[in-house]
């Protein structure tokens, strides 16, 4: 039998029901398995729970409310010293938790995160970050130019993530809840990065408004810390560079949608935010003949 781990994996789950079941039988092949599972079944109408039913783990069951509320409700269930966070389309390799709690004991860091495998249609795509350097310790200052966590390679204390307060649960932050968490947490410590992949990551395909949806949380979360840093020009011009770039990848999608005269403003909005060379690159092919 399979050591434990004193982990609770927290997985949010809405309309779940083609991928779960391969979520959960990657827990259950850990080389250390969590003390605790808990599915937050989030207003799902396909056979998400009973699949859960089926592995045997904590099933809760609640109205939509979205992933943030989602995460908290499985947070306040957990009683064990860490607690990881994995949603229900993703899946960990083997020797994940049984690394990560050895990775975060011996630092004593309050959170990690690692790299993970980008999986697109079921085929592997690569690293999440293998184009980029990340640094072993993410500062506020790193996760606000960028941010290469994905929530579901993340294992952290579970009392570290319960005293900022756990996931912001307002709707305009869906699908960007967990950035302003891994903010919130390195005001108090940085987080430690292992550039490991050791969780798969599932990519499904975008759409414009839930891309836009994202340039708005990001806006509310950035918002909040412009405020919390009035009169620092350092932290001021991050957001603005920050603001400016999240505008710019908006852009590019409008662009390939062929919807120009919207990427042009979106790239007005860019440039008094900041100028930058992606800015005027993005700027020269909106002129481009189509």
């Amino acid at each position: 039998m399979n050591r434990t781990t004193p982990v609770t994996v927290v997985i949010p789950a809405y309309q779940a029901g083609a991928y779960l079941r391969v979520t959960l039988e990657s827990l259950q092949q850990q080389t250390a398995v969590p003390e605790a599972v808990v599915v937050v079944d989030d207003g799902s109408t396909d056979d998400t729970a009973a699949i859960a039913r089926q592995f045997g783990v904590h099933l809760v069951q609640q109205a939509q409310k979205g992933p943030g509320a989602a995460r908290n409700r499985g947070l306040e269930l957990a009683t064990t010293e860490f607690v990881a966070f994995l949603d229900a389309d993703d899946w960990f390799a083997p020797d994940k938790l049984e690394r990560a709690v050895a990775w975060l004991d011996q630092s004593e860091a309050a959170c990690l995160a690692t790299d993970a495998w980008i999986v697109r249609n079921d085929r592997l795509e690569g690293r999440k970050n293998q184009k980029r350097v990340v640094p072993t310790v993410l500062t506020m200052e790193h996760l606000l130019q960028d941010n290469p966590v994905v929530c579901s390679t993340v294992v952290a204390r579970t009392a570290a993530v319960r005293a900022v307060g756990g996931f912001d649960e307002h709707p305009d932050l869906v699908a960007t809840e967990d950035f302003d968490l891994w903010l919130r947490m390195s005001q108090r410590e940085p987080l430690a990065y292992v550039n490991e992949p050791l969780t798969f990551y599932r990519v499904h395909a975008g759409s414009l408004s839930a891309n836009t949806r994202f340039v708005r949380g990001l806006e509310r979360i950035l918002e909040q810390v412009a405020k919390q840093h009035e009169g620092e020009a350092h932290f001021q011009n991050l957001v603005r560079h920050r603001l400016a770039d999240v505008r710019l990848d908006l852009a590019w999608d409008l662009l390939a949608a062929g919807r120009k005269a919207e990427a042009r403003a979106m790239i007005r909005e860019a440039s008094k935010l900041a100028c930058t060379w992606k800015g005027l690159r993005m700027k020269l092919r909106s002129l481009l003949p189509t």
